[in-house]
């Protein structure tokens, strides 16, 4: 029997090595958004890694190939949810060099993250306060460095002479207030609508603006 030629290359290694790593970080996605869910859903005692692996439909041993217990896990959920929350800011703040447009913009990108990820956002300021201020052991500082972009924006606002000049965390603070208090409203009460929830916020700036321009 002839041999047959398959003229077909090989796929390279380093696109199988690029897939795998692809849905090992699929399958780590799911994982965490799953759990962060369930943490809300179950609570933190009658959350379990055995009830994980039954709801993403992968063994108990898979999910301990990623993380090593659930305290792990919700560490690690925080973090991803921190990183993903600081990237957008620091995204939205570097669109405009215009300090009051770029603090308009930091502004709907807070919400925006808010309404987009409402288990992570629930996760970050409502639930599990602790994990806002602790931090694993050897890491540097706590997760609220996300917020070192609004503070840095304020303080910029208030170099240009754009802003009252006072201590740019105090009013950083009042921002962060504000649009917590937005976002809090937005994903737990009903009542407030994309519509309704988008004047809040065109409302909020206008406030804000009046109140601390220079």
């Amino acid at each position: 029997m002839p041999n047959v030629r398959n003229d077909e290359p090989a796929e390279p290694r380093k696109v199988v090595r690029r897939r795998r790593g692809e849905q090992k970080e699929q399958l780590r996605r799911l994982i965490l958004q799953t759990a962060s869910e369930m943490f809300l859903e179950l609570g933190y005692h009658d959350f379990s890694m055995r009830k994980l692996a039954a709801r993403v439909g992968y063994s108990v041993a898979t999910l301990y190939l990623y993380f090593r217990d659930k305290d792990d896990l919700l560490f690690t959920v925080v973090d991803d949810a921190f990183t993903l929350f600081r990237n957008q800011l620091t995204e939205a703040a570097g669109r405009s060099t215009d300090p009051w447009e770029r603090l308009s913009q930091l502004g709907e990108a807070y919400v925006r993250f808010g309404l987009n990820n409402p288990a992570y956002y629930r996760l970050m300021f409502m639930w599990r306060i602790d994990y806002l201020i602790e931090s694993r052991a050897g890491e540097d500082g706590p997760r609220i460095e996300a917020f070192q972009v609004l503070v840095d924006s304020v303080q910029e606002a208030m170099n240009q002479g754009e802003m009252q000049q006072e201590e740019s965390a105090a009013y950083s603070d009042v921002l962060w207030a504000m649009l917590h208090g937005i976002v809090s409203l937005a994903i737990q009460m009903p009542m407030f609508d994309e519509e309704r929830t988008i004047k809040l916020v065109t409302q909020a700036k206008n406030m804000i603006y009046k109140a601390f321009h220079a």
